[in-house]
């Protein structure tokens, strides 16, 4: 242990502070409690700034901030290693080596950020403490906006699951303003930080108006919770999760009887659930929950025509995910065309509506970067598919018993972490938002807890209500008004029925019609900062 601690002495200050940093930031996303959300970057800014008084060269600013977003990702997104191994088939070495280069290079962005603020404050000569910080957190804000990123979280989706109030206000900025909010938020802390041996009080002072705003936008928050609360229909949503081994999932996609025994344990299960809960108006079966095509030529088939009198005896409209298959059309590699899809059975033995096919695909997953035009990538990652892209936000309408119509928006997977999607779906008339997925290649540790918080914000910035389905969970609702109706375990088969309240006639969200608007007005600050900072006085 001494040694340890021997070999930590000889790290100079600001990398041990980043590393710090980076540990503070993993510890504080989910599924870990969000403890450290409101000072978890402060430690790397003030190894920044340290660095910028040392007239340190930028380098070493940038290596500052990798070494926070390489500890971050590590803590935070290990779950990277179960999917090289599960997915992509690689030994534990690969896949450690794949976790590594990962961790090293997704979350670029923020080091990057770094070294502009402190370029710009190195060129404009900015000493106020204030400004500094300032630009710290903003350019960090605007530049994790537009950075390519396969899983796109933030801070912001802490405050949904550590269910703090604040999050409501997603409803005008979205999950991207409310990150903005935090990093400022730090920005003002990281100030009171330094700023308190040189005059206490007045740093005492800043921290209590801090604290003051942000308990005023949270009790906010709870009063707009009871706002959007108001409803005047509801649904009845049973979600069936089959928790379907991935083992199981690819032999069936090779031999029928396989297929037959996957399809056989979802319509047990519904069967079973059926018996208890007659209430039910619809059923939602995960993503590709049937490894086989439902296209209407296919419905001829022995699998397909057990499935549609199993629907026709339910008497319950059926949403399932599937493939859809072209009988004329080649992919780049020479099989049938295909898409990850959702199904709308009527209990008539047709298609209540019209096929939904996935629009966001997901990249070294459905599809491979510059593959369409370097065709020979896919046959060295042969784990990577070939799928059609979809046409978009979809609503589709569905018709229930009793002559009663409900409009659904779907998204499949991937989708629920585009933001602007859930917007699409929205404005084109969605009553409900319902999302299938398959986490099963991510293991049971962090990502199904981040993708299912992340999914069901996009309830709250939509003011739509949610319902999730997944192949081994975990499976979710959540109301307009950001209630959390029940949430499944993991890797067991599980089935609900969620009683769903909506309205008809739903109003647009601020930031359903607006967008990420906000940008503009922290752009307008960065560049107050950068031109006036130097003015500004401590």
């Amino acid at each position: 242990m001494s040694n340890i601690f021997r070999n930590l002495k000889q790290i100079p200050r600001p990398y041990l502070w980043s590393i710090f940093s980076g540990i503070l930031v993993g510890t504080s996303y989910i599924p870990f409690p969000g403890w450290a959300i409101l000072f978890c970057y402060i430690p790397f800014w003030i190894a920044a700034l340290q660095l910028l008084q040392e007239n340190s060269p930028l380098t070493r600013v940038f290596l500052a901030g990798w070494l926070t977003q390489f500890i971050l990702t590590l803590i935070g997104f290990n779950w990277v290693y179960y999917t090289a191994s599960e997915f992509g088939g690689f030994n534990a070495f690969l896949s450690l080596m794949g976790l590594l280069l990962f961790a090293a290079t997704v979350h670029v962005y923020i080091p990057i950020a770094a070294v502009i603020a402190a370029f710009l404050i190195r060129r404009r000569q900015i000493k106020s403490r204030l400004s500094q910080f300032f630009l710290m957190a903003l350019t960090l804000a605007l530049v994790e906006r537009v950075w390519p990123s396969i899983f796109e979280w933030n801070l912001g989706y802490t405050l949904l699951w550590m269910k703090i109030p604040l999050y409501q206000w997603a409803d005008m900025v979205g999950f991207w303003g409310l990150s903005t909010w935090i990093l400022l938020a730090q920005a003002v802390l990281g100030y009171c930080w330094v700023k308190r041996r040189e005059d206490r009080r007045f740093a005492v002072l800043i921290f209590t108006l801090l604290i003051g705003v942000l308990g005023a936008l949270t009790a906010v928050g709870v009063v707009k919770e009871k706002y959007w609360s108001k409803t005047d229909s509801s649904i009845q949503f049973a979600v069936v999760q089959g928790n379907i081994g991935n083992s199981e999932k690819i032999q069936s996609e090779k031999k029928e009887r396989f297929q037959l025994f996957i399809l056989e344990i979802f319509a047990n299960l519904t069967d079973q659930h059926l018996q208890t809960h007659p209430e039910t108006e619809i059923i939602l079966w995960p993503e590709t929950a049937l490894p086989f095509a439902l296209d209407p030529y296919f419905h001829t088939r022995h699998l397909q025509q057990v499935l549609l009198q199993k629907v026709h005896q339910w008497s319950i409209p059926l949403v399932t995910g599937a493939y859809s298959q072209h009988l004329d059309r080649r992919d780049l590699l020479g099989y049938p065309l295909t898409s990850n899809s959702v199904f709308f059975l009527s209990p008539q033995k047709t298609l209540a509506a019209k096929t939904y096919n996935k629009s966001a695909l997901l990249a070294f997953g459905e599809y491979m970067p510059f593959g369409e035009y370097i065709p020979f990538l896919y046959k060295l990652f042969p784990f990577v598919g070939v799928y059609e892209r979809g046409p978009g936000p979809s609503p589709q309408q569905i018709e229930l018993k009793n002559q009663k119509n409900i409009i659904l928006g779907p998204q499949i997977c991937y989708e629920s972490l585009d933001s602007a999607f859930s917007r699409g779906l929205a404005l084109k008339g969605s009553q409900v938002l319902f999302n299938v997925t398959n986490d099963s290649w991510f293991g049971w540790w962090g990502e199904p807890f981040q993708h299912n918080i992340m999914t069901l914000a996009r309830a709250i910035e939509v003011r739509r209500p949610l319902v999730r389905a997944t192949n081994t969970g975990i499976s979710s609702a959540i109301l307009a008004n950001g209630t959390i109706l029940k949430t499944s375990e993991m890797n067991t088969p599980w089935t609900h029925t969620f009683e769903v309240p909506y309205l008809k006639n739903p109003r647009q969200s601020f930031y359903t019609r607006f967008g990420h608007w906000d940008w503009i007005l922290w752009g307008m600050l960065f560049i107050f900062f950068v031109f006036k900072g130097k003015y500004v006085r401590d």
